[in-house]
């Protein structure tokens, strides 16, 4: 039942009907689709609905009204899909009193129960053009799911089936039925939607058990189209979201390099601009990236914790729309394996032709033994030329390309356990390379990780297992292939042999002694013998080499 006051009692109504009438004229401002109202939220309401209505006509919604749209920090928007006088803010439970609308660009102030004009509001004059539909925001997860249901799919049915039905799993014991799934309905178009009563990690469409895709990611809010083979969010609204990435998006630790990537477009071609901002467990908010042209921002947490990222849209004809994606920053501190947070230049860059390009890795892990890490670098440049790489403590790598193209630097960081990651990121080589633009990487904010569900494909369901990724590594060329550069000197490489064995500590302690046959203590390189980073070289970095060479072994 919907929880307004009507204070004109039926009665009063038709004997005043002509003086009310003109009272309304008085107080309140024309309407029109596409008009946007606001409202300043100051109170702690968490959930901010309109409920718009014109006596006798209609309302906007069944109560309590629209979720409206955050425009900011404790400022929400609705704008209307028809003509309304009336309004009312409300959280579902706590509600104003029924309000006049005001007018486009109005805002009404909770706290102080006044109306005042809403310096951000679009320009609304007689020759600028509306928005055809009503833009309030939707999120991938919840905007075309039923409330209170689990997942929700799509399906473009591109491919012309006859009978989409839809199967989906967790595990061998928990699906949504026995094999081909359940029929999916039409919703119009091509469009077929499926909502399973409660959460599911993997899903398979098919034509009724024929001309079956692969097990597939359960995407909740997307629509699959089974003639590319391709998901992409499902979204109906005049500024279609296309995609939103974190990269990485699990395995996050403080202090990793989070790419934040973002793309939407207006169904009329209107410019979009892109908004980026992330929020803790506390409901502490920090904007990474105010509204710009920017499809992409880099963002460094350094608090571990869980955070919200949420992506905002809004284009020149006055629409908008988000997307939020919760994300898990882990604490590397304890971590034994080693983990890679980024290296710079990022993946993709340029880089110059004939110029030296430096590979800067920022790891972390590898909280065992020496709790030392070793890097390796291999450089396959665009004939597919290698380097010969060498394990060194440097994080710091220096290559000069010699030809246009692109070169993969295969990034390998080891711990003393011997615990390996590697990544390989790719560079083009150009002849002018213009300096990228400065990133935003917020001090405060904190980052956020998807985590990938750890569940399995049924093994006895009638559908095709996923085909295994190739356990074997990539062969590497038979020939020879001269380093793109000199390799460089490994620290702890007393004697200059080009491997680190227990002959430098040897070496290191006779040069200590002063033992003839060896150079003396001021001859040795700094950089190379002072393993403890004391400033000095003594016996305690010789017995630093000896344990690096025994955790090696």
């Amino acid at each position: 039942m919907v929880k307004r006051q009507h204070k004109i009692m039926c009665l009063v109504l038709c004997l005043m009907l002509a003086v009310s009438t003109v009272f309304v004229g008085a107080v309140s401002a024309s309407a029109a689709t596409g008009d946007t109202v606001y409202v300043r939220v100051n109170n702690g309401w968490s959930n901010v609905n309109c409920y718009m209505w014109t006596d006798g006509v209609g309302s906007n919604a069944t109560w309590p009204g629209k979720a409206m749209t955050k425009v900011e920090d404790g400022v929400y928007s609705y704008t209307l899909d028809k003509d309304y006088t009336s309004v009312i803010f409300n959280n579902g439970s706590d509600q104003t009193d029924d309000l006049a609308y005001q007018g486009h660009g109005k805002i009404y102030d909770l706290s102080k129960k006044t109306w005042s004009d809403y310096a951000g509001a679009p320009s609304q004059d007689a020759t600028a053009q509306r928005p055809t539909s009503a833009t309030t925001a939707t999120t991938a997860t919840t905007a075309t799911t039923p409330s209170g249901e689990g997942t929700t799919v799509y399906l473009n049915n591109e491919a012309g089936w006859a009978t989409p039905v839809a199967y989906m799993w967790n595990s061998n014991s928990d699906s949504n039925g026995s094999w081909p799934g359940v029929k999916m309905t039409n919703i119009g178009g091509n469009i077929y939607q499926y909502t399973a009563s409660k959460s599911y990690a993997k899903c398979i469409f098919s034509n009724s058990g024929q001309s079956q895709t692969a097990d597939l990611t359960a995407k909740d809010g997307y629509v699959y189209n089974n003639k590319t083979n391709q998901w992409s969010v499902y979204d109906t609204s005049p500024l279609q979201v296309k995609e939103f990435t974190a990269d990485p998006a699990s395995n996050i630790y403080t202090g990793t390099d989070v790419q934040l990537s973002a793309t939407a477009a207006n169904k009329n071609g209107a410019a979009v601009s892109y908004k980026f901002s992330v929020t803790n467990a506390q409901g502490g908010t920090s904007t990474l990236s105010d509204f710009s042209s920017a499809k992409s921002v880099t963002w460094t947490p350094t608090v571990a914790g869980e955070y919200t990222i949420t992506f905002d849209f809004k284009d020149t004809d006055g629409n908008t729309n988000n997307r939020t994606m919760t994300l898990e920053v882990k604490d590397d501190s304890a971590i034994v394996k080693p983990i890679i947070k980024s290296v710079t230049p990022a993946n993709l860059n340029l880089i110059k032709v004939n110029s030296t390009a430096t590979v800067t890795v920022k790891a972390g892990g590898g909280k065992t033994g020496t709790n030392l890490l070793f890097y390796k670098y291999v450089v396959t440049d665009p004939n597919g030329a290698q380097n010969t790489p060498y394990y060194t403590l440097n994080n710091i790598y220096t290559f000069v390309p010699t030809m246009k193209g692109e070169y993969k630097v295969n990034v390998y960081v080891q711990g003393s356990d011997n615990s390996t990651i590697n990544k390989t990121y790719t560079y083009t080589a150009a002849d002018d390379v213009t300096e990228p633009t400065t990133v935003v990487v917020p001090t405060t904010a904190p980052q956020p990780t998807t985590v990938q569900p750890t569940t399995v494909k049924p093994t006895t369901a009638p559908q095709p297992a996923t085909k295994p990724q190739p356990t074997t590594s990539p062969v590497q060329p038979t020939t020879a292939v001269q380093p793109t550069t000199a390799p460089e000197r490994l620290r702890g490489d007393v004697n200059g042999d080009g491997a680190v064995t227990v002959l430098d500590s040897t070496y290191l302690q006779k040069s200590l002694v002063n033992i003839s046959g060896v150079p003396s203590l001021d001859q040795l390189d700094l950089a190379i013998c002072d393993l403890d980073g004391d400033g000095v070289i003594s016996i305690k970095d010789a017995t630093i080499i000896q344990t690096i060479v025994v955790n090696m072994k």
